[in-house]
């Protein structure tokens, strides 16, 4: 089933509400942790809103790319400067595995991306944790 097609199954009307209730709470909960909420977002846009992980994936995407620009932003205008070098290289890899993962999920079935996406969440979960040990 499409994203259009499980979105034409639920009205216009709780979607909305749906929306909102999901967002504001990722909100709230974020904002207390400090977390960045792109990954609860992309959880709540499957698993509530009924999105295709590839639709899901970028738009999830499109959000965090907002978050970041603005912690960016501010980050400068208090006077922060990153390392030239590092900032050089984040970015630099951020754009060629961007394009490899863009076209491995045009490439992938449905399957393989909830696989590879699951993978890839749990990588992320145990390193967040070893970190949170080690310091």
């Amino acid at each position: 089933m499409t994203t259009k097609e499980a979105m034409a199954k639920v009205s216009p009307k709780k979607r909305a509400v749906q929306s909102v209730i999901c967002g504001v709470l990722i909100g709230f909960i974020c904002g207390f942790i400090g977390a960045g909420g792109g990954m609860m977002m992309l959880l709540i846009l499957t698993s509530v809103l009924g999105y295709e992980l590839k639709t899901a994936v970028g738009t999830s995407v499109f959000i965090m790319t907002f978050t970041a620009f603005t912690g960016a932003v501010s980050h400068f205008a208090i006077g922060g400067m990153p390392n030239i070098a590092v900032w050089i290289l984040c970015i630099v890899f951020t754009l060629l595995w961007a394009r490899i993962a863009a076209v491995f999920a045009n490439k992938a079935t449905p399957k393989t991306l909830n696989r590879a996406t699951g993978v890839i969440l749990v990588i992320l979960g145990v390193v967040v944790m070893a970190f949170s040990v080690l310091n």
